[in-house]
């Protein structure tokens, strides 16, 4: 995915349903990817605090700090990572919505592994794209 075996893409999984965090985390880890989680966007929003991540896998619906009020205090504090929303109730006017409004993508659940792996290398590739350490001619010609 464009980094070396040193510089892993990090990925921050948000979500209240532990069994899903705990799955997902797992596989992404037996991608190779730097994982870490939170059950809350409170935790989420500590974690990007002390660390650099890529993307943010954030669910929409959780108890106390929502994903989209985690999702607009990212954006406040200009962290600089993709969000992929992960919902089993988004509508398709609030998933245009939340991307009009700057997150990278939704992913509805559940979802294949597959499908949430590739989200996570688009993701980063907009990234990469947007920092210029890529060109669109990486990301077309090597879309992984």
């Amino acid at each position: 995915m464009g980094k070396s075996s040193k510089e892993l893409v990090k990925v921050l999984v948000v979500d209240d349903e532990e069994r899903f965090r705990k799955t997902t985390v797992r596989m992404l880890k037996d991608k190779g990817l730097a994982v870490d989680e939170a059950a809350d966007g409170s935790v989420a929003l500590e974690k990007l605090a002390k660390g650099d991540f890529d993307v943010v896998l954030l669910d929409i619906k959780m108890p106390g700090l929502s994903g989209e009020d985690t999702f607009h205090r990212i954006q406040q504090n200009c962290y600089d990572v993709e969000t992929v929303f992960l919902s089993g109730h988004v509508s398709l006017n609030r998933a245009v919505d939340l991307i009009q409004h700057g997150a990278f993508d939704y992913i509805l659940k559940p979802s294949s592994f597959q499908d949430i792996f590739k989200k996570i290398q688009k993701a980063y590739g907009q990234k990469m794209l947007r920092n210029g350490k890529i060109d669109i001619h990486d990301l077309l010609c090597n879309p992984e």
